[in-house]
């Protein structure tokens, strides 16, 4: 588990973060949407030490985070960023065991077992297929696949996603989700994913948690948090939820503003008008 406890944060004079408290639990899949500047990578960054909070804390498990080494948060805490840069030509395979460098001694070699999580997790997202190739010859999406690789070998209980899939096309950004939400159900690990996309987001988490000006403004079991209100309140549009049978779950629906009644009526009558013809 990790806890936040009444955290605040500012860049500057400007703050971020006010007094938010949350408990993140073992085994759940949590997402974390709002508009920009609310302070979603920013709380991310503070989950995972590489910010220290103004006032408040973060515990993980027993622990302040800040009281902790880097490479024992390593061991329990990976993240995946969208703005992850590799200017160095190594090969995919070497980025991605670099995931297991929180195992290794400093001038150890990697062990067999090393060797086997990294084979293993290359396979199941696909990056074997390019694991000699220079990483700065992927494209984009390749690219952001190789990262998530690396930090799923780093094999921790908690998994950080920030904009995780923003490069990646459908069917890849499928695939790792499943991936990702089978490892919650079948080894128990907690996933955090910052998301801009609320449908996706609600297909694949146990919960959301909508973030507004830096605090929470509404959380809880996707079923029950997924509405229109909500949405309107934290990002000042409408739409109509509807529970969808195909994914499985609740899905916002949203239209061009610019249409009002009227038009919208004279493109169902043209449609009606087509189709009888």
């Amino acid at each position: 588990m990790i806890v936040v406890k009444e955290i605040s944060f500012a860049y500057g004079f400007s703050p971020v973060i006010e007094n938010l408290s949350f408990e993140f639990e073992a085994g759940r899949f949590y997402s974390i949407l709002g508009p920009n500047g609310c302070g979603k990578t920013t709380l991310l960054d503070l989950l995972i030490g590489h910010l220290k909070p103004q006032s408040g804390k973060v515990v993980l498990g027993n622990n302040n985070i800040l009281s902790m080494s880097k490479r024992d948060i390593a061991k329990q805490i990976s993240l995946v960023s969208q703005n992850y840069n590799i200017n160095f030509p190594f090969t995919v395979k070497e980025v991605v065991m670099m995931g297991r460098h929180p195992y290794i001694g400093r001038f150890a070699q990697p062990s067999s077992e090393d060797v086997e999580i990294v084979n293993r997790v290359m396979e199941r997202t696909g990056t074997d297929r390019f694991a000699e190739r220079k990483v700065t010859d992927l494209s984009g999406g390749e690219r952001q696949r190789c990262v998530f690789a690396r930090a799923l070998s780093q094999d921790t209980p908690l998994l950080c996603l920030d904009e995780a899939f923003a490069n990646m096309d459908i069917s890849h950004t499928i695939r790792l989700l499943d991936l990702v939400k089978k490892e919650v159900r079948e080894r128990n690990r907690t996933v955090i994913s910052v998301f801009h996309d609320i449908n996706i987001a609600a297909i694949w988490s146990d919960l959301l948690i909508f973030m507004k000006d830096g605090k929470v403004a509404a959380s809880g079991e996707t079923e029950d948090i997924m509405c229109s209100s909500i949405i309107e309140d934290v990002f000042h549009v409408k739409s109509e939820v509807m529970y969808n049978s195909y994914s499985g779950t609740k899905q916002a629906h949203f239209r061009a503003t610019y249409n009002d009644s009227s038009s919208i009526e004279s493109k169902i009558r043209k449609r009606t008008s087509r189709q009888e013809s």
